[in-house]
């Protein structure tokens, strides 16, 4: 696994677990264990649109998650 790879692993890790816990469980449970909406919503008790729901914040999560170890805003903290 290249250098850039791992980064990018770590992203998505870093991004996994600031997820709130439905948010997680919804995540992982569609992307990892393969599972349907409907399972989902099922499993969780849950409607299929609070899934969709929780499917959409999980992966805007993972979209915001920053690139860089140290933001911009961190540098302010730094000097």
């Amino acid at each position: 696994m290249s250098a850039d790879e791992r980064r990018r692993l770590r992203r998505y890790e870093r991004a996994v677990d600031r997820m709130m816990p439905m948010q997680r469980a919804i995540f992982l449970g569609h992307v990892v264990e393969d599972l349907t909406y409907r399972e989902l919503a099922d499993k969780h008790d849950i409607s299929i649109i609070e899934v969709e729901c929780h499917m959409w914040r999980a992966l805007a999560q993972v979209d915001d998650c920053p690139t860089e170890k140290n933001h911009s805003w961190w540098q302010f903290w730094r000097r």
